[in-house]
């Protein structure tokens, strides 16, 4: 098979996990994954290459040197794509929730085609902090960017413009961080305790506070603030230049 079949959304996840219970055991996926040297000997199940790039785990830089090797013989063995695949599906399905929510009925068929073409087709020599959800972001700006707006753009009359832009909502701050916060828990760069302590400090910004409320020091406090505010940003700059 040399693309990915995507289903009906409601069923995607269901055939998605289908096919992985398929794939994960048979012998002829274990040799064939066994030859891509991502662990140590052979390989027992497909879930042992999986961890191997990130999945399940927080994710660390060997996990995706080891992505981005297997990214690359994906691009022509298919076995290879499909585990790429399920490596983003978190991510996938978060974004494509998104999309869902902004009204395209067909996101989630929409983004998985397009995250098939992504990986077969993705530039080996980006160095990105996050390979998933570098690969995420491009296929949604294949899916809903690239091509999906584009045939259906109009020229809107000049004066009409202030009026269509005084009817633009403002963006929601509080929401837009809450989808980036998701999207760095799929992603498995941050841990539920670093999550939670973003979302107190959107509430209350004062380390002091946090840090009698947290039972930690007020250092460690700003130590993890720091390191998670400057990877959220870089995820952030990730998907919004894809």
């Amino acid at each position: 098979m040399s693309s990915l079949c995507v289903p009906h959304r409601r069923s995607l996840t269901a055939l998605l996990d289908a096919e992985w219970r398929r794939l994960r055991r048979r012998p002829e996926s274990l040799l064939q994954a066994t030859a891509w040297a991502l662990t140590d000997g052979p390989v027992g199940s497909l879930d042992e290459v999986l961890h191997a790039i990130g999945y399940d785990v927080a994710p660390t830089g060997d996990h995706d040197a080891r992505l981005a090797r297997l990214v690359a013989i994906a691009r022509d063995d298919d076995l290879a794509a499909r585990v790429v695949v399920r490596r983003c599906l978190p991510i996938a399905l978060s974004v494509a929730t998104r999309r869902l929510r902004n009204g395209c009925p067909n996101a989630i068929e929409e983004l998985f085609a397009a995250l098939w073409i992504a990986i077969r087709t993705y530039d080996t020599s980006r160095r990105p902090s996050c390979l998933a959800a570098a690969l995420v972001a491009d296929a949604d700006y294949r899916a809903f960017r690239a091509t999906w707006r584009a045939p259906h753009r109009v020229e809107i009359p000049s004066d009409r413009i202030v009026e269509l832009a005084a009817r633009e909502p403002e963006p929601d701050a509080r929401a837009e961080l809450e989808e980036l916060l998701d999207e760095a828990a799929a992603a498995g760069v941050a841990t539920r305790d670093d999550l939670a302590l973003l979302r107190d400090l959107a509430t209350d910004p004062s380390p002091s506070r946090l840090a009698r409320q947290w039972n930690i020091d007020e250092r460690t406090i700003r130590n993890r603030r720091n390191r998670l505010t400057a990877t959220l940003r870089e995820m952030a700059r990730e998907l919004a230049a894809a």
